[in-house]
């Protein structure tokens, strides 16, 4: 369940990847997955395309539930994440960045899993914005949040390294789904984002990754 996108296997059995793309290729791939015509990429649905992906992405964010290593262990869990029809995942922009960074270091095993040049590909950053009904038994509805989606390429142009940040913390994350109601009276009615700001605390190097 939820990993019915999981790619297309070549005769070996292993699943199918795209090699060697060019960064602008991988950016158009990126932005499908996010399906900017009706707001409902693969944060909402689970389904991307695996072809770019190592079968052994490491998926890491804010959420406690992560890290996440693996592409069919995160794409099962994103499937049942939000309810899909009163949600949404509003992509605002995708930059290719110079060269790689994010706190991975290359050559880092743990990470990457390809020892030296790992990372040489370089990064896309996704900007965007999240929300909509969780799908546990109350079925909260999450005020929008916005953030940054940093995706770090290998040596073979496959994402080995999906970095997340949010605009707000764990512990808002945490009240606001738990407890809704209170959440509302607390941040107020007024702060709805529809961008991400330069007040994002989880992101303050944000134009900084080519220093």
């Amino acid at each position: 369940p939820g990993c019915k996108s999981i790619g297309v296997r070549n005769p070996d059995g292993s699943i199918y990847k795209h090699l060697h793309l060019s960064m602008e290729e991988l950016k158009n791939i990126i932005q499908g997955d996010w399906s900017t015509t009706n707001d409902r990429g693969y944060y909402i649905t689970g389904r991307l395309s695996t072809e770019i992906y190592r079968d052994d992405c490491l998926f890491d964010g804010p959420d406690p539930d992560m890290p996440v290593r693996g592409l069919r262990k995160y794409l099962a869990a994103a499937s049942h994440l939000f309810e899909a029809k009163n949600s949404f995942a509003t992509l605002h922009g995708l930059t290719i960045l110079e060269r790689g960074g994010g706190g991975v270091e290359e050559g880092d095993n743990n990470i990457a899993g390809t020892g030296t040049g790992a990372g040489a590909g370089g990064v896309i950053k996704a900007e965007w914005t999240l929300g909509g009904v969780l799908m546990l038994p109350w079925r909260p509805k999450v005020k929008p949040w916005s953030g940054w989606t940093k995706y770090h390429f290998d040596e073979d142009g496959l994402i080995y390294y999906h970095e997340e940040g949010w605009d707000i913390s764990v512990w808002e994350a945490f009240i606001g789904t738990m407890f809704p109601e209170l959440w509302e009276r607390i941040s107020g009615s007024g702060s709805d984002s529809d961008s991400v700001s330069g007040n994002d605390n989880s992101s303050n190097n944000i134009g900084q990754e080519n220093r």
